[in-house]
Formats: C-alpha cells, sequence, structure tokens
C-alpha cells in the first residue's frame, strides 16, 4: 500500500505548459508573448507560480471640490423644485376670473400639473445624473446647473399653458 502523502501524479510540472504560437520572423514589433518568454524563461520553480492578472487602470482622482459643489447645487435645486411646486399651485387661482364658458379649463388643468409636477421629475433625472457621474469619477456639477435652468423652462411652459386657458 502507498503512502497517503504521496502525490496521485508523479509527472513534472514543467510538462504542463501551454505552448506558445510560433512567431513570425518578420515582425519587428515585440508581441506579448516576448514579455512572457523573457520573464519565464527560468526553471520549473518559476513556472509554478501562478501568472499575475494584467494591472486594471488605475481609476481617477475623486475631485471633492466637485463633489462639494455638485452636492450645494444638488440641495438648491431641491429647494427650487418646492418652491416651483409650490408657485405651480398657485397658478390655479388663474381660473378665478374665468366663467363658466370662458376658458378652457383642460388646457389650465394640463399646465398647472407640469408646472407642479416637472419639477420633480427634473430634479430627480438630476440626482441620479450626478449620482452617475460622481460614481465614475467624472466632472458632475454642471448637472444640476442645467437641471436648473430646465426647471425653470418647463415652469414657464406650464405657466403660459395657463395663461393661454384663460
Amino acid at each position: 500500500m502507498s503512502d497517503p502523502k504521496d502525490p496521485v501524479f508523479r509527472m513534472d510540472p514543467s510538462s504542463f505548459r501551454v505552448q506558445e504560437p510560433e512567431r513570425a520572423e518578420h515582425a519587428d514589433v515585440p508581441s506579448e508573448t516576448d514579455a512572457a518568454d523573457e520573464g519565464a524563461a527560468g526553471d520549473s520553480a518559476e513556472s509554478a507560480t501562478p501568472v499575475a492578472p494584467r494591472p486594471r487602470k488605475p481609476r481617477r482622482p475623486l475631485r471633492w471640490a466637485d463633489l462639494i459643489v455638485s452636492i450645494v447645487l444638488l440641495l438648491l435645486l431641491a429647494a427650487a423644485a418646492v418652491t416651483a411646486s409650490v408657485f405651480g399651485a398657485f397658478l390655479t387661482f388663474a381660473s378665478d376670473s374665468c366663467s363658466p364658458t370662458g376658458c378652457n379649463f383642460n388646457v389650465m388643468t394640463i399646465g398647472i400639473w407640469v408646472a407642479v409636477l416637472s419639477p420633480w421629475v427634473v430634479y430627480l433625472v438630476a440626482l441620479a445624473g450626478s449620482i452617475v457621474m460622481i460614481v465614475l469619477r467624472r466632472i458632475s456639477f454642471w448637472i444640476p446647473i442645467t437641471a436648473f435652468v430646465l426647471m425653470i423652462a418647463l415652469w414657464l411652459i406650464g405657466a403660459v399653458l395657463v395663461w393661454a386657458g384663460t
């Protein structure tokens, strides 16, 4: 009977090497296999060590100023969304001067809902976009600024619809 500490296979580990592809003789540019040949030109002890994985690309540095400015602008954008929604609700007072047949209440209702809901939709899209850009470590302060301009534009469209319905 054999000793349990004896290995089951008694083959030389160097025989498990994968054969390397043939190199073209006219190639002047060193290939990836050339670098592996230079590094693995040693004995069987080197072949038993695992090959290190390729190094990852270095991550971009975190821009602290951009992160802080983006967070402050997102907080201000949330306050602007609250303010725009409240003023959108005040647009309902435009119907006070209407007679039952003088105003188009459907157009006014659409305008009020645009003025009340669009700031929150813009805010949520800007928040998600900013988070993605911060995680990817890209510049993100421009997203809340653009969202603020879009929020004002959509609120004005809602107000114009209310005005057009009167």
